[in-house]
């Protein structure tokens, strides 16, 4: 094989090496991003409470208070003063933030922990708003009003409650068991970056002449981990989600499209890279080195 043969069987070779090590790049970012992001509780509580989902779920649930209070004659007032003073969006984001963590430990519960204290706070009110129409509390009307309560914090720990259905608990527990293989998979493509950039270095002994893959290499990695989100976030998928529960979908949605924003804005990293062996590679070029 002559010179130049092999001059261009290393070439090949290195331009293959350059696109595998760019693949392992996005790869390790990207299952890097993912375990800080849509694997992490802390990302979904706070992607939570900037989607304002605890005020559009206190809209929803106090809807169906007033509808379950025209069946059992209580009035739209006491509603009113029940969700300003016990059923607040601070008290649903809290129960929220509760159920999301557990979620993601893969231990889903069937209600909120604190579910006898609203019991006894809904007790309460009710008790006070059927003094104030006139009503005697009796052992009758204690009993009734003990039924309405319970009832009402049914209705709440089903809004509240909505991860423990059977197909987030399956979720939660495959979530829960393959969490840490995410940070295993980025670590592998660590590796074998490092196995790839040790080959490539070998195949050359002037800086010059393996320093531009490294350019292939990091520039490729980020075009791959800008293109994907971004074009989903340019094609609006985090917002074609069919979710009836306008509380839900925006939380899906912000889950969605703030995963998208993060994967995207990792491509910074390998960016950056490329500009430093772009330096490197155009010094050693004037060096001749």
């Amino acid at each position: 094989m002559t010179t130049t043969s092999k001059k261009r069987v290393r070439s090949v070779l290195c331009t293959v090496l350059s696109f595998i090590a760019a693949l392992l790049i996005a790869g390790g970012i990207l299952c890097t991003m993912l375990y800080v992001t849509a694997f992490n509780d802390d990302f979904a509580v706070s992607v939570t409470a900037r989607s304002k989902y605890a005020d559009l779920l206190s809209a929803e649930l106090k809807e169906s208070f007033i509808s379950y209070g025209r069946a059992s004659n209580i009035e739209e007032e006491f509603f009113d003063s029940l969700f300003k003073d016990v059923i607040t969006p601070q008290k649903i984001g809290a129960d929220t933030e509760q159920i999301l963590r557990d979620f993601y430990e893969g231990n889903v519960q069937d209600s909120v922990n604190n579910n006898d204290d609203l019991n006894a706070a809904i007790l309460k009110n009710l008790k006070e708003y059927a003094v104030q129409k006139g009503f005697e509390l009796d052992d009758e009307t204690s009993e009734n009003l003990q039924t309405v309560a319970s009832e009402l914090c049914d209705v709440y720990n089903a809004y509240i409650s909505v991860f423990s259905l059977s197909y987030f608990r399956t979720a939660s527990r495959m979530l829960a068991s393959y969490k840490p293989y995410v940070i295993y998979a980025a670590a592998v493509c660590a590796v074998g970056f490092v196995i790839t950039a040790v080959i490539m270095r070998l195949f050359f002994r002037k800086k010059k002449n393996y320093l531009r893959y490294f350019v292939y290499a990091f520039s490729g990695a980020s075009l791959m981990l800008l293109a994907a989100p971004l074009t989903a976030l340019i094609a609006g998928v985090g917002n074609r989600i069919n979710i009836s529960s306008a509380a839900l979908y925006t939380m899906a949605s912000g889950m969605l499209n703030s995963t998208f924003v993060s994967i995207a804005v990792s491509a910074i990293i390998p960016a950056a890279l490329t500009a430093l062996f772009a330096v490197l590679w155009s010094s050693a070029n004037r060096k001749n080195i």
